[in-house]
């Protein structure tokens, strides 16, 4: 990877889904049970996850090609590398969760077609291919290719890797608070 700032945000990744995973198997009986009717369960939490980053892997493959050469003429101007976190900021000020588009919400009746570890896998697997896709982008190139989303506030690629990770762990820190809440997972 030559971009030392994405290489951090993907070890990240991985290293906060190794201590999910631990949780989940350790603590809970049933990935498909929900904490609270209108939550999403373990099980679908990690498909939106994986349908997340499928669909940023997707957009980037046809999005990065052609914004490279534009980056290539600013890689000498500064660029961020780290961003903060949108989904406490918008739940902060709208006083109310992001809503997930359609196009990454878990579908009905997930646990009929999917076993939790081949979610994990999945998503795994659309992490590496995110991941060979970006590993050959130099940093000050990867800094000054900017994704059009007014939300995240027009992040460069280390920044969208960097929320990758944020939205994950926003995720697990949700799921582990509703279960621990609602009883159904032990507090450690």
């Amino acid at each position: 990877m030559k971009s030392t700032h994405m290489k951090k945000y993907f070890r990240q990744l991985d290293e906060q889904r190794k201590e999910f995973y631990e949780d989940i198997q350790l603590n809970f009986d049933n990935p498909w049970q929900r904490p609270l009717p209108d939550k999403w369960s373990i099980g679908e939490t990690l498909y939106h996850l994986f349908l997340m980053a499928k669909l940023f892997r997707r957009f980037s493959a046809f999005y990065i090609p052609p914004a490279k050469p534009i980056a290539h003429l600013r890689k000498n101007k500064p660029y961020k590398t780290e961003t903060h976190d949108i989904y406490s900021e918008y739940t902060s000020t709208k006083k109310k969760p992001m809503k997930a588009p359609s196009l990454i919400k878990p579908p009905e009746n997930l646990e009929k077609k999917w076993t939790i570890d081949e979610i994990k896998a999945a998503l795994d697997d659309e992490t590496k291919r995110l991941k060979h896709l970006v590993e050959s982008i130099d940093e000050p190139i990867a800094g000054h290719i900017v994704f059009p989303d007014p939300i995240a506030y027009y992040p460069n690629l280390i920044q969208t890797i960097h929320i990758l990770a944020i939205h994950e762990a926003h995720h697990f820190r949700l799921t582990k608070n509703y279960y621990i809440h609602n009883k159904r997972l032990p507090s450690n």
